[in-house]
């Protein structure tokens, strides 16, 4: 029922950037109390408005269409997605509001399913449900928007990168790929089953690590791939980076999805297309580019550290269980939003990942 699915259906990465310039600087630019608002010129995963001196809250919307033929597996996703933002920022959701459109002809029962699913995981984040809007819609849509709070020195921005930044990613790429080859009938119950797990598993832990050890520059991966989010960061921060392409962890089935049977979802092949320039792809093979331009729902959060604070956050993460990855570092070479692949065995560096 939908020609994309979850954050695929994203408008896309060059007409969203000539929407984001039609609109001026910030949103605030149309009216209103700024003095409490912390700038959002950078496309920050969420909002931040300064409540008091100790507390800030973030707030975020983002909904999507189906990524499971489950709806309450839907829902978990979902939910899991939308609370994502807030934990980008470096703060801890608790209170969400529903947005639903749905069509006439499915069944009560289905909506029934779907917002259990989102109940449960909202519950598993100390996040309440409050309310929400529903419309009658063609296309099933779901998702939330969400209020989270952080302290002033746990907040991490996209802004924050620095020369000499160690990137780390959380979560594997390719459930964009697996998603798309569903649609087309050819992903595997297995391959199915993988990527579900991927975007069922919470960023709450890495965020609260990710605080822990001091990082303070952090997005999630969703619609515009990894590669698109990157830019974003290193264009927020001035600054370009180096990706070693082997070490960024995919979903074995994503790969052989677009090398065996050529499935590349039109959200990633855009992203691709629009970013070609800022690019230097080396000799990476085509179904790889796409990988790491898929769109990913309930994507990783991409983290830039120092190497002291990125050594810690990695220790953490390994007691803890979680897969985080180092991926690329930030460089102050070359033009502000510029990403160059550095295959390892190119004179990698000593902290390259094996």
């Amino acid at each position: 029922m939908t020609a994309a699915g979850g954050c695929a259906c994203k408008i896309p990465l060059d007409r969203m950037d000539a929407l984001l310039e039609s609109l001026g600087a910030h949103p605030a630019a149309f009216g209103g109390r700024t003095d409490n608002l912390v700038p959002g010129t950078q496309r920050d995963d969420a909002a931040l408005y300064r409540l008091t001196d100790d507390l800030t809250l973030a707030f975020s919307t983002d909904f999507g269409t189906p990524v499971s033929q489950d709806a309450e597996i839907w829902g978990r996703i979902a939910a899991m997605n939308a609370v994502s933002d807030i934990y980008a920022m470096g703060a801890e959701p608790f209170l969400a509001l529903g947005i639903l459109g749905w069509p006439p002809e499915l069944p009560n029962e289905t909506v029934a399913q779907l917002m259990r699913g989102a109940v449960q995981a909202l519950a598993e984040c100390s996040t309440q449900l409050a309310g929400g809007h529903s419309i009658a819609s063609e296309s099933p849509v779901f998702g939330l928007c969400v209020i989270g709070a952080t302290r002033p020195g746990r907040i991490m921005l996209q802004s924050n990168a620095r020369p000499g930044d160690r990137l780390i990613l959380t979560k594997p790429l390719g459930t964009g790929i697996v998603i798309a080859g569903q649609k087309a009938e050819v992903a595997s119950a297995e391959a199915v089953s993988a990527a579900e797990s991927v975007m069922l598993a919470s960023n709450r832990t890495a965020c609260r690590l990710a605080g822990e050890a001091g990082v303070d520059a952090a997005t999630d991966v969703t619609g515009y791939g990894l590669i698109g989010h990157l830019r974003t960061m290193l264009v927020a921060s001035d600054c370009a980076a180096t990706v070693f392409p082997e070490a960024v962890p995919m979903l074995r089935h994503a790969v052989e999805l677009a090398e065996e049977h050529g499935i590349v979802p039109n959200s990633a092949e855009r992203t691709y297309f629009t970013l070609e320039d800022r690019v230097d792809w080396s000799d990476l093979p085509m179904a790889r580019r796409i990988a790491l331009c898929d769109p990913q729902t309930s994507g990783g959060l991409l983290l830039s550290a120092s190497p002291g604070r990125a050594r810690t956050f990695m220790a953490r993460c390994a007691e803890h269980g979680l897969p985080a990855v180092e991926i690329g570092e930030v460089t102050g070479g070359g033009s502000a939003g510029t990403i160059a692949m550095k295959p390892l065995g190119r004179g990698a560096g000593e902290g390259t990942p094996a």
